[in-house]
């Protein structure tokens, strides 16, 4: 007699083959997932470095720039630091033109005043300026010297650690 068990083709699965299959593709979505998410989080990190390199380059060549062209510092005195930078030009209506930091709806932003005029806020929302640091480092009879530093972090108002990020920014000029 012949075995009817044995001679009936099979058109489906065992369990365990339906189990190893999904086991295999499970493992394949997970790790396209994962490269996915890894690659979405290096993309917003290099945004935030990207962001607060911009931020801080632009910031010190502003500074560095109109500084060249001051007359006279105010502030800070020679062989002294202070958290603002106040200077005259002789061409300038607009005396004394000066540098600090002001708090603008929660994130603290490089201030700029012309004399009179309303301040421009140099640095965006997106940063906050902290350890503002100008340092008058004038040699007797010399040109003074003014060394500028600084630290931008991104503004993290979720407070998730992918998005934490801080960087110190120095720079130096010597008026002409």
């Amino acid at each position: 007699m012949k075995n009817i068990y044995y001679s009936q083709k099979n058109n489906g699965y065992t369990i365990i083959e339906m189990l190893l299959y999904i086991a295999i593709f499970s493992l394949i979505i997970g790790s396209i997932l994962s490269i996915a998410m890894s690659i979405a989080n290096q993309r917003i990190q290099n945004q935030i470095t990207q962001e607060v390199d911009y931020q801080g380059n632009l910031a010190i060549t502003n500074i560095t720039q109109n500084l060249r062209n001051a007359s006279t510092i105010n502030t800070p005195t020679p062989s002294n630091s202070s958290a603002s930078l106040s200077f005259n030009r002789t061409t300038s209506a607009n005396n004394p033109l000066v540098y600090d930091v002001a708090s603008d709806q929660g994130v603290n932003k490089l201030r700029f005043k012309a004399g009179s005029a309303e301040p421009v806020y140099l640095t965006s929302p997106r940063v906050s300026i902290s350890n503002l640091n100008f340092s008058n480092r004038a040699i007797s009879g010399g040109r003074d010297s003014i060394y500028i530093s600084f630290t931008l972090t991104y503004h993290n108002p979720t407070n998730k650690s992918q998005l934490d990020y801080q960087k110190n920014f120095y720079g130096v000029t010597t008026l002409r």
